[in-house]
């Protein structure tokens, strides 16, 4: 057996060093009544000894791995592994544990196998005195190993799920936190308010806002929302508790700068608990925005108030050629090039113009948005 892969698929267990567990306690047990044997055992070989995770008959932690009677198991591990009388065994003749300390003579151990193949360590029982084990004990030491190594394979598992969930929860947590704006989830009813969740993104809206503050005392946040905005903000979550439904709405925070910032929130219900009293959503910085719209207003407003003259007049002078191209002299036609000429130059003039306000506005959203 590769004991570099062996020892690999042990501490994927996660077991070594562990508190006592009952489930492994009682298997101990079983094995020591059914056995009919005063020394029961659930060893697990590591690099230089034999931990137990369960003991019956015995107050020891571990024993140097050279003169463990499990590491023998390594050998065939399909087999359980029955030495009737020690002291007749060349393997165990000159142990410490045979010669001295307990003066065992009779051992019997089923390995434990892993789903791969690599045994783990025994479930084992001890005398002194020798001994046999009928094939009905040998059988059922069998079907205890069996036992621990499902409940060992069950335990890795859900280790393996709460890590899984953990690195999840945690890499979920990293998106949430760098996303843009402010991630929440929150609990509302008439009488409560609480926060389960609130992204880092919360700190840009001010930076005395710590969420861990906001989740331990949500009314807080209050305080940070511009005042005439209050009731607004107390007023839609109200309705969406009451209605249970999603929420949208605009409100002003004065940052730490003395700006103020508009933000939108939305939120859609969830359920916390089999009750529909949660909500989920986001608050987004949408003052950018709405400056953008607003300088888009005032050009479109300029655009159709600004060059209203000049089309006129433009219109203006082409019906006056047309109603007068049967009797039109050069001294008209220059006098109409002329108006044309100035008006336009004044179109001209105010597209640059135009063009120059967009250039800077745009410059100023992107500066802002770096």
């Amino acid at each position: 057996m590769n004991e570099i892969e062996r020892l690999k698929e042990l501490l994927n267990y996660h077991i070594l060093d562990t508190p006592k567990e009952e489930v492994f306690d009682d298997l101990a047990f079983l094995a020591s009544v059914i056995c009919d044997k005063p020394i029961a055992l659930i060893g697990l070989l590591d690099k230089d000894r034999n931990w137990f995770k369960a003991k019956v008959g015995v107050d020891i932690v571990d024993s140097p791995r050279d003169i463990s009677f499990c590491q023998y198991t390594l050998e065939k591990p399909d087999e359980v592994l029955v030495i009737n009388d020690t002291t007749k065994d060349s393997r165990f003749q000159e142990n410490p544990m045979v010669v001295g300390g307990p003066k065992i003579r009779f051992y019997a151990g089923a390995p434990l196998i892993t789903p791969k193949g690599f045994v783990l360590g025994t479930i084992c029982v001890f005398d002194t005195k020798p001994g046999q084990l009928n094939d009905d004990k040998i059988k059922s030491l069998k079907l205890l190993s069996r036992k621990v190594m499902n409940h060992f394979n069950s335990r890795k598992l859900l280790i393996e799920q709460q890590s899984k969930i953990n690195y999840d929860a945690k890499y979920l947590r990293q998106i949430t936190d760098y996303a843009p704006g402010v991630l929440f989830q929150f609990e509302l009813s008439r009488s409560t308010f609480n926060f389960q969740f609130v992204s880092k993104g919360i700190k840009n809206l001010h930076k005395d806002i710590e969420p861990e503050l906001i989740i331990k005392k949500p009314e807080a946040f209050l305080k940070y929302v511009y005042p005439s905005d209050r009731v607004l903000f107390q007023a839609e979550l109200k309705k969406a508790c009451l209605n249970q439904s999603s929420f949208e709405f605009e409100f002003r925070i004065l940052n730490d700068k003395g700006e103020i910032q508009w933000y939108l929130a939305k939120g859609n219900p969830c359920y916390f608990n089999g009750q529909k009293n949660g909500w989920f959503g986001s608050f987004q910085n949408i003052t950018q925005q709405l400056e953008y719209q607003r300088a888009m207003e005032q050009i479109s407003f300029d655009i159709s108030h600004i060059l209203r003259s000049p089309v006129t007049n433009l219109l203006g002078l082409a019906n006056l050629i047309e109603n007068e191209k049967e009797c039109l002299t050069d001294y008209k036609l220059r006098e109409y090039s002329h108006y044309i000429q100035t008006v336009s130059l004044e179109l001209d003039t105010f597209t640059r113009g135009l063009n120059t306000i967009y250039e800077q506005k745009k410059a100023n959203f992107q500066k802002k948005s770096i």
